[in-house]
């Protein structure tokens, strides 16, 4: 498998080239036609699929002109989002879903298998795309921080049964590829939290030293030694919660379910005004 990260030069977006040994390959949220294109002319490779993770316009508005270049490759979305898809491109031929896909699935390219997750609360339909060790993860997590739930469709309750149901569930060796790079903001608002949480001081250090427009690469298992969304049930970060925001953490609670929701809920809200 190849996997090619590109940056978006219209955008703060990253997306992702999947091919298989063959050519034959994906686009996934490819925001920055131009850049797409060139991409998968540069590798010589067959493009089969555009895949969108969700509806947002930032990873789906390159389908029609990387659909322009290459006629044969059909659109992939979630069921969950086509609606909302289909309707940016009303009258422009393509660029809507073609071929619709919801958790459970697989979705092949050449040889590889893309197995479908769903990953609701960014947006109601989001999915994720599962290959081996590698995960497509569009706005669902990024490294020390989670994907916003300010869309109209948006949920943080469902937001955070994905982190507490399915992204811990997979392996610590997966490695993920988000929609974008926020790691220097987000480890810095993890510290206004936990001043000395030692290993967010440190990506911060690692992440603040890469070139800019370098996307910093993480795995499910880093991400749970200092991404306080995934360390819900760490007394830690409870404690410094209950400390610092206690009255936003009674807030929290008045909404939640369980403790670890609430958990979410206020980390939630407090990245939001930070």
């Amino acid at each position: 498998m190849k996997i090619e990260i590109i940056r978006s030069s219209v955008s703060d977006n990253f997306f992702y080239g999947v091919a298989d040994t063959r050519g034959r390959a994906a686009l996934i949220d490819p925001v920055d036609a131009q850049e797409a294109i060139e991409r998968v002319r540069q590798c010589g490779w067959e493009l089969v699929w555009v895949i969108n993770t969700h509806w947002h316009p930032d990873h789906v508005l390159g389908n029609v002109e990387v659909l322009d270049a290459f006629p044969e490759a059909q659109v992939v979305g979630p069921s969950g989002d086509r609606a909302r898809i289909d309707a940016q491109f009303e009258g422009a031929g393509r660029g809507g879903v073609e071929v619709e896909v919801r958790g459970g699935q697989t979705l092949e390219v050449g040889s590889l298998k893309l197995d479908v997750i769903d990953t609701p609360g960014h947006t109601a339909g989001h999915v994720s795309f599962l290959c081996g060790d590698h995960l497509f993860s569009g706005d669902v997590i990024f490294a020390g921080g989670a994907g916003h739930c300010r869309a109209a469709d948006a949920d943080v309750a469902q937001h955070y049964q994905t982190f507490a149901h399915v992204l811990s569930r997979l392996p610590g060796s997966t490695h993920y590829y988000p929609g974008h790079d926020y790691t220097v903001r987000n480890c810095e608002f993890v510290l206004s939290i936990e001043p000395e949480h030692q290993e967010a001081q440190r990506v911060l250090e690692v992440a603040s030293a890469q070139e800019p427009g370098t996307l910093f690469e993480s795995t499910l298992g880093q991400e749970r030694r200092y991404n306080p969304f995934m360390r819900l049930d760490e007394q830690g970060l409870r404690q410094a919660l209950a400390t610092r925001y206690g009255d936003q953490l009674e807030a929290a609670r008045a909404k939640s379910s369980e403790e670890s929701e609430a958990i979410f809920r206020c980390v939630r809200a407090l990245r939001d005004q930070w």
